[in-house]
C-alpha cells in the first residue's frame, strides 16, 4: 500500500498559489474580524485554514494504492514433429525423431516440475495436432506444415495463458494447398498474443545431397504444338555423387490412340526424330553438378498428350521419385513446317519471327557464297515427302541442291507442299533453275539473266490480290489504304507470268510491275516474289502487317487458311501441379463468328485418378469462365469436362481437358534441415532458437524464477479526494464558517 498525489498544476505552481493564499488569509482576514470577540474571531480564523487546507489537499488529488500480487494457471505447448521427414538418419545414433525422443528423456523431469505451476500439453504433429501422453518412435505424417500448425495451436489454446511454445522439428517446410500457411506471419501473430515459440532443430541441411541421386525439374516445354512439329524440351538435371557417370534422360510421349476421353494411355519411348532427339546422354564433371539437358520430340498424334522426361536411374540411387518430371501437352491438327534455303540476310531474319506462332515451325537453313560455296551440304531429310509442308528458297542459285534434291522437291510438291522463291540476283532464271525438275512449277519466265528494279517500289494490291487471303493485312474496307500506308520495298526483281498458264498477279508496283505472282494447280500453290526488302515494313513501324502478310502467304501455300476451332473449349493453368497445388480452369463458348457466347450457362466437373467426381461452381470473367479446383493431393491424371447449355439445349460439344499431379513427395524429395525458418519463428514471436543445452537452462531458470507472463500483480486505487466524504467536509467547513460570520453580522 502506498499513498499518491496527482496535483491539478504542477508542483512549483502549485505551491505558489497556495502560499500567495496563506498570506492573504493571514494579513488580510484577521483585520475584517478585529472587532469580534477573541473566542469568535479564533474560532474563524481557524475554520478559514482548515477550508485552505483543505482545498490545498483536493488540488493534490491524493489516492492510495493497494496492490495485489498473485499467479495464474498458464498452458506450455510442447509441439513434436512426426512428419516422415523425421525419419532422416542423419543424427548421431539414428533418425531425428530418435533424437528427438532423446531430448523429451532428458527434460522430462524439468518438464514435471514445471507441470507444478503450468499445464504441460504434449502434441505430435505434421499437417494437424495430435495430443499424446508419451511421444512414440513413429513418424508417418504426410508433410510438415508449421504455419498451419501454430495456428491450430493458437486457435486450441483460445483464452488461455500461454507463457511459452517449445517447438522441436526439423524446420522442413513441405506444405501444399490450404496446409501451405506461412508460419513466420503465424509467428508475428503470436508475438502479439505474447505467445513466444522456442524451437529446438534436428538433422541436417545437408541430408537432400547426401548419397547418390538424380533430380529432374524446371520443365520447359511448349504446352501447345500442332502435329509433326518438332517440339523442343529444356529440363534441369541436378545430379549428387555422380561425377563421371553417364546418366541418360529420354523422353516418354502417351500413346492414346482407341482410347476415350477420361481413359489415360501407356507411356512409349518418343521417335528419336528432330536435330537432338528424344534421348540424350550426359556425363556430369563434379559430385554437384546441375545440367540443362536439351531434347526434341515430334508428335504424330492429336490430341492432349502427357509427356515424361526420366533420368534412368543408377545402381545404388534410393529415391527415385525425383527423376521424371511430367506435363501434359496439346497437340493440334494442322502443324506447318517450313524449310527456308537462304543467305544470311536481312530478310530471313524477319522471316524468322513467324516461329513465334506455335502452328509454324521455321526451319532456316542457312547457304554459304562466295569462296564458302563449296561447302554447302543441305541434308537429304528437308526433300522425304511429308516432312516439310512448304519451301521457301532465297537468293540461292540451283547449283547449291543436288539434283535428285531438286527433283525430291518436285515430287514433294506434286503430293501437297507449297513453294515460294523470293527476290534475289542468284536465283530464278540466272540461278539455273529453268534447267531443274521445279522450273514447271514455277508461274514465272526463267530468263538466263535477273533483270532488276533499283528504284523504290510500293506493294500494292492488284483488281484480283485485292481480295486474295494472302493480301488481307486489314480489314476489307481498309485494305488497300494499309497497303498504300507501308514502306516501299527497296527495289526488285522484274517477273513475266509464265504464258499459257494460271498464273495470277496478285500485286504490283503503282507502276504496274508484278511483285507477287501465284499459281493454283490444284495438287500445290507456288508463289513467286519480286521482293526482298519486307523487313522494312517491321522496322518503320509496321510489324504486325508484315507478320501478318507473311504467315497468311505460309497458311495459303499449304492449304491452312481455316481454322476449325470447337464451340466449347476449356483449359487448365497450371496443367503439371506439385501435391496440394490448386488449378485454375478457364471455360467458355464460342459462336459460328469467333465470338464469345454470354448467353449461355455451364456445368463443370472433374474427375480425379480415382473415379471421383467433383462439380464446381463457375465464377463469370471476361468473355469466358473460371473454377478454381484445390482437391489435388492424389496424383495422376484429373479429367475436368464442361457442358455449355442455352434455354435447356445443349449448345456446340462437350469441351474436356486434363491437368496432371506429379509423382512427388514434398517431404521426402529433399529432406534438408531448415534451421534459418525455425530461428525466423522463433524470432518474430519473441522467442528463441536454442541448442539442447540451452533448452535445459531455459527449462531451468523458468523452475527457478517462474515462467514469464503467469505472475499478475493487479493494482487498486482509492481515491481519497473524489467522493462523498471529502465533498461533504468540503460543504460543511464552508457552511460552518458562513454560520458563524452570519451571526457575527459579517454575512
Amino acid at each position: 500500500m502506498s499513498l499518491q498525489f496527482d496535483p491539478v498544476w504542477s508542483w512549483p505552481l502549485l505551491l505558489l498559489v497556495f502560499l500567495a493564499v496563506v498570506l492573504i488569509t493571514r494579513h488580510v482576514y484577521p483585520q475584517r474580524i478585529a472587532h469580534l470577540q477573541h473566542s469568535r474571531r479564533r474560532l474563524l480564523i481557524v475554520l478559514r485554514y482548515a477550508v485552505v487546507a483543505l482545498l490545498l489537499l483536493l488540488s493534490l488529488r491524493p489516492a492510495i494504492v493497494v496492490t495485489d500480487s498473485s499467479s495464474q494457471q498458464g498452458v506450455m505447448y510442447v509441439l513434436l514433429d512426426a512428419s516422415r521427414s523425421m525419419q532422416t538418419q542423419d543424427e548421431a545414433g539414428g533418425s531425428r525423431r530418435a533424437a528427438l525422443l532423446r531430448l523429451m528423456e532428458r527434460i522430462q523431469p524439468q518438464l514435471e516440475q514445471l507441470a507444478e505451476s503450468v499445464e504441460i500439453r504434449l502434441r505430435d504433429f505434421s499437417d494437424l495436432l495430435n495430443p499424446v501422453q508419451t511421444p512414440s518412435p513413429e513418424s508417418a505424417g504426410s508433410m510438415t506444415a508449421l504455419g498451419r500448425i501454430l495456428e491450430l495451436t493458437a486457435e486450441e489454446a483460445g483464452r488461455d495463458s500461454v507463457p511459452a511454445v517449445l517447438l522441436f522439428s526439423d524446420g522442413r517446410q513441405a506444405a501444399a494447398g490450404e496446409a501451405d500457411i506461412d508460419p513466420v506471419g503465424t509467428a508475428r501473430r503470436l508475438g502479439r498474443l505474447q505467445q513466444p515459440v522456442y524451437s529446438v532443430g534436428f538433422g541436417s541441411a545437408q541430408a537432400g545431397a547426401a548419397g547418390l541421386d538424380l533430380a529432374l525439374d524446371d520443365l520447359d516445354v511448349a504446352r501447345e504444338v500442332f502435329q509433326g512439329n518438332s517440339l523442343p524440351i529444356r529440363v534441369r538435371l541436378k545430379a549428387a555423387g555422380v561425377s563421371r557417370q553417364p546418366v541418360t534422360l529420354r523422353v516418354l510421349l502417351e500413346n492414346r490412340l482407341g482410347l476415350r476421353d477420361g481413359e489415360s494411355g501407356p507411356l512409349e519411348a518418343a521417335s528419336n526424330a528432330g536435330a537432338v532427339g528424344a534421348v540424350s546422354e550426359v556425363i556430369p564433371d563434379t559430385n554437384e553438378a546441375e545440367l540443362v539437358v536439351p531434347l526434341e520430340v515430334v508428335p504424330e498424334q492429336e490430341g492432349e498428350l502427357k509427356l515424361v522426361v526420366e533420368a534412368e536411374p543408377l545402381p545404388g540411387e534410393a529415391r527415385t521419385t525425383n527423376n521424371r518430371v511430367e506435363t501434359i501437352i496439346r497437340v493440334r491438327r494442322g502443324g506447318i513446317r517450313v524449310a527456308c534455303f537462304d543467305v544470311i540476310r536481312s530478310e530471313q531474319k524477319w522471316l524468322r519471327k513467324i516461329n513465334d506462332s506455335t502452328r509454324i515451325q521455321f526451319d532456316f537453313h542457312a547457304i554459304r557464297g562466295g569462296v564458302l560455296a563449296g561447302r554447302n551440304e543441305i541434308p537429304d531429310r528437308y526433300f522425304v515427302p511429308g516432312a516439310y509442308d512448304a519451301f521457301l528458297i532465297g537468293d540461292v542459285p540451283a547449283s547449291v541442291f543436288r539434283p535428285q534434291q531438286l527433283l525430291d522437291l518436285a515430287r514433294c510438291c506434286s503430293q501437297g507442299a507449297g513453294l515460294m522463291m523470293i527476290g534475289g540476283r542468284e536465283n530464278f532464271g540466272q540461278g539455273g533453275y529453268s534447267q531443274t525438275g521445279i522450273a514447271s512449277l514455277l508461274p514465272v519466265e526463267l530468263p538466263q539473266r535477273n533483270q532488276h528494279v533499283d528504284t523504290a517500289l510500293n506493294m500494292l494490291p492488284s483488281r484480283d490480290g485485292l481480295s486474295h487471303y494472302v493480301l488481307q493485312i486489314a480489314a476489307t474496307e481498309q485494305n488497300r489504304e494499309r497497303w498504300e500506308s507501308l514502306p516501299p520495298l527497296t527495289g526488285g526483281n522484274v517477273l513475266t507470268p509464265r504464258r499459257n498458264s494460271l498464273a495470277q498477279v496478285l500485286a504490283v508496283s503503282s507502276e504496274g510491275l508484278p511483285l507477287l505472282i501465284g499459281q493454283n494447280t490444284g495438287s500445290n500453290r507456288v508463289l513467286a516474289f519480286a521482293g526482298d526488302t519486307t523487313w522494312q515494313w517491321a522496322m518503320q513501324g509496321f510489324e504486325e502487317e508484315h507478320l501478318r502478310f507473311w504467315r497468311q502467304v505460309i497458311l495459303w501455300l499449304t492449304r491452312k487458311e481455316t481454322d476449325d476451332s470447337q464451340a466449347v473449349w476449356i483449359q487448365a493453368g497450371p496443367r503439371d501441379l506439385t501435391p496440394g497445388i490448386p488449378t485454375e480452369l478457364t471455360f467458355g463458348a464460342r459462336g459460328p463468328d469467333g465470338q464469345a457466347m454470354n448467353d449461355v450457362q455451364f456445368e463443370i466437373e472433374v474427375t480425379d485418378p480415382q473415379g471421383t467426381v467433383t462439380p464446381l461452381n463457375p465464377v463469370a470473367g471476361i468473355g469466358m469462365m473460371s473454377a478454381e479446383f484445390r482437391e489435388t493431393l492424389e496424383p495422376g491424371d484429373y479429367w475436368a469436362r464442361v457442358r455449355a447449355a442455352r434455354n435447356g439445349e445443349l449448345v456446340g460439344n462437350i469441351g474436356v481437358t486434363r491437368f496432371h499431379v506429379l509423382h512427388r513427395d514434398p517431404e521426402l524429395d529433399n529432406p534438408a534441415a531448415d534451421f534459418s525458418l525455425l530461428r525466423e519463428i522463433s524470432f518474430a514471436s519473441g522467442g528463441d532458437h536454442l541448442s539442447e543445452d540451452e533448452l535445459a537452462q531455459r527449462l531451468q531458470a523458468w523452475i527457478d524464477d517462474g515462467l514469464p507472463g503467469l505472475s499478475l500483480d493487479r493494482e487498486e486505487l482509492i481515491s481519497l479526494w473524489d467522493n462523498w466524504g471529502t465533498l461533504l467536509l468540503v460543504v460543511g467547513l464552508i457552511s460552518t464558517e458562513w454560520a458563524v460570520r452570519r451571526r457575527s453580522g459579517l454575512a
